[in-house]
């Protein structure tokens, strides 16, 4: 037989054989999702919270740990999911493949980007999957937005903006709104055009924490590309939008709901007066494309299965996760130092 994790044994498809280090807000989703997914055996968990990890593991009929090496030194796994805080990234990837080639890390990638090297420069020399969660990617709207610019629907992309707002959450200490959140809409616009970014100007502030609050980025893709992410952690009110203004169209996405809508020309251009002008132009043709509602984080994590069993390389990679925290990373020294970054193009 061959070294494949996946294979066919007398009609029987073996099961990729899973564990989950970190059961906190979006680790207790992974130990859901994997339990739920086919081809899948979720074997154990682990937190240093012993109380969470006891709930989880009758719950759902698998094995507890407090360490995650005692459960690396007991377990015969194919695959790791990893989402403990930020700043603990670098060493429980870097533990973690001492026993398994396969490793999925929430984003970001690492606390910054001499770890986020170290995991590239691992994670190159082994013959490896190793995902980043970059959730928003699998979003439905977003993929279907991709499908439409890839077939160019809407013409060629001239400005995005994304707006993503929200009130506090303790659960985040380590890190602030842009690099916990606003990459992920730096993460979505590469996605989307695929062109590099080449400059980046970003202000901040804070008033709840020690880190930032609230900030705007502004990004310079190749082809005069404008991105702007507006995103903030003091706001009551959830709202995770992206406008896409194209050539030929417009495009709204609505993160939350997972609705896309796409503006196309105006109705009737011909107008008497000034207020049939404003009626005229507020009446574009709007159309909204299917969009079949699913849980990102299924869609995700469905993939890195789906990569561990055909042995393929990811969509984001340990290179596309290391860009957006080199991206992220500008923008924080941006707004400390009132310094515009420009991006020297990577040599492919």
């Amino acid at each position: 037989m061959g070294d494949s994790l996946y294979q066919i044994v007398i009609g029987i498809e073996l099961s990729i054989r899973i564990g989950v280090i970190g059961t906190g807000y979006m680790g207790k989703n992974h130990v859901r999702v994997f339990s739920e997914l086919t081809g899948v055996k979720l074997v154990a968990i682990t937190d240093i919270d012993e109380r969470i990890v006891k709930l989880l593991s009758e719950k759902y009929g698998v094995r507890g740990y407090s360490d995650y090496m005692t459960m690396y030194e007991t377990e015969e796994l194919d695959a790791v999911s990893i989402a403990v805080p930020t700043s603990q990234h670098m060493k429980v990837v870097l533990d973690s493949y001492e026993y398994v080639n396969n490793v999925f890390v929430e984003k970001p990638i690492a606390a910054n980007l001499v770890e986020s090297q170290n995991i590239v420069d691992e994670v190159n020399k082994r013959n490896t999957i190793f995902m980043v969660g970059h959730i928003e990617r699998f979003n439905p709207a977003v993929l279907k937005l991709k499908e439409l610019l890839k077939n160019d629907h809407l013409g060629r992309v001239v400005t995005l903006t994304a707006l993503r707002v929200g009130p506090y959450e303790d659960r985040v200490r380590d890190a602030g709104v842009i690099v916990d959140n606003a990459i992920h809409d730096i993460d979505v616009m590469r996605f989307l055009i695929e062109k590099p970014v080449k400059l980046v100007y970003a202000r901040m502030g804070s008033r709840k924490t020690r880190f930032d609050d609230y900030s705007t980025i502004v990004l310079e893709f190749e082809e005069d590309i404008i991105g702007n992410v507006v995103a903030n952690r003091l706001t009551p009110t959830k709202i995770r939008t992206l406008k896409v203004t194209c050539e030929e169209g417009f495009a709204l996405v609505d993160y939350i709901t997972q609705e896309l809508a796409i503006y196309g020309p105006v109705l009737d251009t011909h107008y008497q007066d000034y207020e049939e002008l404003i009626s005229k132009f507020g009446k574009p043709e709007v159309g909204k494309p299917r969009v079949d509602r699913q849980e990102p984080l299924k869609l995700e994590l469905q993939h890195f299965i789906e990569c561990v069993k055909t042995e393929s390389t990811p969509i984001v990679d340990a290179c596309e996760g290391h860009e957006n925290l080199e991206i992220a990373t500008k923008a924080l020294e941006s707004a400390k130092h009132d310094k515009i970054f420009h991006i020297p193009t990577k040599k492919k």
